[in-house]
């Protein structure tokens, strides 16, 4: 991939209405912060840029439920969430909010811009109106079947389970989620928004343009809406919480949560450093790279890059679009009300070293297809790579070296052979990575370590320690062998920053590095600091763990 001057690496935005799941975590944080760690690896200008969307029916109806107000609950959730994601070890540039005045002067900006070019329209509609409450019901106040497939619980903007786009009038049997009852009829209201259709041919050139660095998921649900016509959208709410609408007759409504949080990308970044949000967002040598889940594309491929064309400002459209499946959890939908799946802050609980999840959830990634989180599955990444092959390789090269220093001559040539098998895993993880193929950049990595131990098992060099004392070819070959399983060690720890950078880091820690490292370290390994207690980097998971996590079964 062509290196550029600036990279813009982003996360579809976790909606802080509850703590993210480890399905919500691998389908779009994940990968962001493992992707923007291999950037920095390769030594790349890089923004790793996320934050909590904030507004929105759900936690307007959490707090009236709670007794608060939406902004307590938000930033409440928001600090909770933000350190809950540091803990797992993600490198955030910046972690911000939605709900921050940078991303409201950002929000009417491009909404002013909009404007101006004729994109905002009114519109009368027929709202949904509880009798009960005496109130307009926004999206997520009111549930019913959706439908296109029959899902009991679509909510009035989109159904979660086929990704529909729909309208409120368009639900079988809705309900009012805060009171619960089927109360409702349809009254006239105005409301705002964005003009689409009219803006079809520009988005489907961007979609076109962009395809080749998509996921085939978001070409595919891009393409679909494009093919079917686009129409007119809402981006007004009749709820308080949000930004107040800046147009004269609409000051009671707020702006669609689904318009202002893509926008707090750019939000978020003034927030962190207004200059440099200049120079990125509107940076010529810029690409934007976005990972989501795939029921953000239709968001992130039609309404983001509509508003933002639209505008016309100037602003970096996606230059990748990387949508994942779903994760799910022993073949089931995660549920906190049912004890299905666990949540991040569960997952620490039972296992407190935050690389296990890393490590387990990239190698099961949903990259191409939905795939599933299980206990067997966890307990093999743990037990059988990341220990027994990974550690394992580790805790026996430092081991052998240290116990033969006498005999170990670090200057002698290892095989070539052997190097050049190096070099091709090598290459390949870095191709892998570079297509944004973090699951098999991370076989590729498993690989070299698979690589140094089959080294150790065909050779037994610890037999070759025994005679090497009086028998100058013995120690020789004795020495060639520990420098290619060495360099091998050393590359495999180099290689880990990405996906567990606390376990990478510690490794490194024997080669005398104590930062974070970059591609350009694995020129030259340095000399092993022998008098450092070599202990293991992994640990085998206890009985007691897998069956705590086999009881979110």
């Amino acid at each position: 991939m062509l290196k550029l001057g600036k990279t813009i690496v982003t996360s579809a935005l976790p909606y802080i209405y509850s703590t993210p799941h480890l399905g919500n975590f691998v389908g779009s944080v994940l990968p962001a912060d493992v992707y923007a760690n291999y950037l920095r690896l390769k030594g790349e200008d890089v923004i790793f840029i996320c934050g909590s969307d904030v507004h929105g029916a759900a936690i307007e109806i959490q707090a009236i439920k709670d007794r608060t107000t939406p902004k307590d609950l938000a930033k409440k959730m928001h600090e909770d969430i933000k350190a809950l994601f540091e803990s797992y070890g993600c490198n955030f540039t910046y972690y911000g909010s939605t709900d921050s005045e940078q991303n409201k002067i950002e929000t009417y900006s491009i909404f002013e811009a909009l404007n101006r070019n004729g994109y905002i329209g009114r519109v009368e509609k027929q709202l949904p109106y509880c009798n009960h409450d005496k109130m307009f019901l926004a999206d997520r106040f009111i549930e019913g079947k959706c439908p296109v497939c029959g899902y009991e619980s679509a909510r009035g903007d989109q159904c979660d389970k086929c990704s529909s786009l729909l309208e409120p009038s368009q639900l079988i049997g809705p309900h009012c989620t805060i009171c619960g009852k089927k109360e409702i009829t349809f009254k006239k209201t105005d409301n705002v928004t964005i003009k689409l259709d009219k803006l079809q041919e520009k988005l489907q050139k961007f979609v076109t343009a962009g395809s080749k660095n998509w996921s085939k998921n978001a070409v595919n649900e891009a393409e679909k809406y494009l093919k079917e016509g686009l129409r007119e959208r809402d981006i007004s709410r009749h709820t308080k919480w949000g930004f107040p609408i800046p147009l004269k007759g609409f000051e009671d409504q707020v702006f669609y949560v689904w318009f202002d949080a893509p926008i707090g990308y750019i939000g978020i970044t003034r927030e962190w450093d207004a200059r440099k949000a200049q120079e990125y967002w509107y940076g010529k040598d810029t690409r934007l790279i976005q990972f989501m889940g795939k029921d953000n594309i239709i968001f992130h491929t039609i309404l983001f890059p509509g508003a933002l064309l639209g505008a016309n400002l100037g602003h970096v459209l996606a230059n990748t679009v990387k949508a994942y499946e779903f994760l799910n959890w022993e073949g089931k939908k995660f549920s906190k009300s049912r004890g299905i799946g666990m949540d991040l802050k569960d997952a620490l609980g039972v296992v407190s070293n935050p690389d296990y999840w890393r490590f387990s959830l990239i190698f099961n990634a949903p990259e191409s297809a939905d795939s599933d989180f299980t206990t067997e599955g966890f307990v093999e990444a743990v037990n059988k790579i990341m220990n027994g092959k990974i550690g394992n390789l580790f805790q026996r090269v430092f081991t052998l070296i240290k116990a033969n220093e006498d005999i170990f001559d670090p200057s002698m040539q290892p095989d070539q052979g052997t190097m050049d098998k190096l070099s091709a895993l090598y290459n390949e993880y870095l191709a892998h990575f570079d297509n944004i193929e973090l699951r098999e950049a991370l076989k590729a990595l498993v690989a070299i370590a698979d690589l140094g131990n089959a080294i150790m098992s065909e050779k037994e060099p610890w037999k070759m320690a025994k005679s090497a004392k009086a028998d100058k070819a013995a120690a020789k070959e004795f020495s060639s062998i520990m420098v290619a399983l060495e360099k091998i060690s050393y590359h495999t720890a180099i290689l880990l920053y990405p996906f567990t950078p606390s376990s990478s880091i510690r490794a490194l820690e024997y080669f005398g590095l104590d930062r974070a490292p970059s591609l350009k370290d694995a020129s030259k390994v340095p000399k092993l600091n022998l008098k450092k207690e070599i202990k293991p980097l992994f640990e085998k998971l206890e009985t007691s763990q897998i069956k705590k996590i086999g009881s979110y079964s």
